[in-house]
């Protein structure tokens, strides 16, 4: 993968997100126009015409999420990535900072 921007903690758990989507086989069509969030900032997901990732930072002034209350239950998801694990300790270890 190769973008072409700076890093920061959010560019880096998005590079992280597309490398482990790649590696399951999801295709570019896919990945294309992903809308990430970090704190207040968004950023979509697309490619150059020479097939390079570019990740484009969104004009947002504030972001609200809403969460449906089937959602609220404990899943074996990261919240960070989106990548699926058997425990829940494992996903909310995914993309933490741990030591």
């Amino acid at each position: 993968m190769t973008l072409q921007q700076s890093e920061t903690p959010g560019r880096e758990m998005i590079e992280r997100w597309i490398n482990q989507n790649v590696e399951v086989g999801k295709s570019s069509e896919e990945l294309e126009k992903t809308l990430f969030v970090y704190g207040n900032e968004a950023h979509s997901l697309s490619k150059t015409s020479t097939g390079e990732w570019v990740i484009e930072p969104q004009a947002v002034s504030q972001v609200v999420v809403f969460r449906k209350e089937e959602q609220v239950e404990q899943i074996n998801m990261c919240r960070a990535c989106g990548l699926d694990y058997s425990s829940f300790k494992e996903a909310i270890q995914c993309c933490a900072y741990l030591e």
